[in-house]
């Protein structure tokens, strides 16, 4: 005898989608000065809605990300991959979209993906201090890994802040569910989908 119950302890299993597994047609490029790329693709990269056939709730969430390029120079396209988990027995309540906030000096690489996207930044020597609320980190770096020295030739072309949301932003704990480049001001930068979730009681 198989008993329903069992049904929700099955888990997805983790699967890619990227800006580049999209029709021509859809995909939107954006023009960028930089050697190496001639545009990004800034197509919000989202999970595929064929993935919830059979399912009656639940969420794919976002926990980790890539960086491709596709194409041979003059036409190198950059693009954004994100891996996306299945959660079961749960649904948004809400979703905000947030880019980099102003003023900010933190500083990392696509880092904390299921809560944190960044870009890497060089922290500017002659800023005024600024009071930030403290962010709760559990990883080796809570700021950020330490930039190499060859990544600091980047800050000429990637954005410099950090996407975040914490136990600060109420109403609490949020989860990335999207994500997709930019070009702001000539620079490469992230525009985050963040949402907040409700578990389903299971009887």
């Amino acid at each position: 005898m198989t008993s329903k119950s069992a049904n929700p302890t099955l888990r997805k299993p983790c699967q890619w989608r990227g800006s580049d597994d999209y029709e021509s047609s859809d995909q939107f490029l954006e023009p960028v000065r930089w050697p190496r790329y001639s545009n990004v693709c800034s197509s919000v990269v989202k999970h595929d809605p064929s993935w919830m056939q059979g399912e009656t709730s639940g969420v794919f969430v976002v926990t980790g990300a890539q960086l491709i390029s596709k194409g041979k120079w003059p036409k190198t396209v950059l693009h954004l991959r994100l891996l996306f988990s299945h959660l079961p027995n749960c649904t948004i309540r809400k979703t905000e979209w947030a880019a980099t906030p102003e003023g900010t000096h933190r500083s990392s690489f696509l880092t904390n993906l299921s809560t944190t996207f960044t870009f890497t930044q060089r922290t500017k020597a002659d800023a005024a201090p600024k009071q930030h609320p403290a962010a709760l980190n559990s990883g080796v770096y809570p700021e950020g890994p330490p930039v190499p020295v060859r990544s600091t030739k980047l800050l000429k072309y990637v954005d410099t802040a950090e996407v975040s949301r914490g136990p600060y932003d109420t109403p609490g704990h949020w989860l990335v569910t999207a994500a997709k480049l930019v070009t702001e001001g000539g620079k490469i930068g992230l525009h985050v989908k963040f949402a907040l979730l409700d578990f389903l009681n299971e009887s």
